[in-house]
């Protein structure tokens, strides 16, 4: 995973990875063998939820140029069925 400005990845003692905003402190995601609690948002950073043939096929009703903003900017991306989590930096 590439070194995000703001991002801040905590490893906790369980090894559970704690993914937070550094300027605001919010907490993005915790992430431990696979699977994920809640995401957050916040002014800094942004999930985008889709299905997974919509991020990786471009199905759906998507803007193909906003469906290559997301994956470009993608900072982590997590699966939960047929559903993807995408995080993103947030745009001004």
């Amino acid at each position: 995973m590439k070194e995000v400005k703001n991002l801040k990845i905590t490893k906790l003692a369980d090894g559970t990875n704690s993914y937070s905003c550094s300027i605001d402190g919010t907490v993005l995601v915790q992430t431990h063998d696979g699977s994920f609690g809640s995401v957050s948002s916040c002014d800094h950073f942004q999930w985008h939820e889709m299905t997974k043939a919509m991020f990786y096929l471009g199905l759906g009703d998507i803007d193909p140029e906003e469906l290559r903003k997301i994956r470009n900017n993608a900072i982590l991306v997590l699966h939960e069925g047929m559903f993807v989590y995408i995080l993103v930096p947030a745009t001004s």
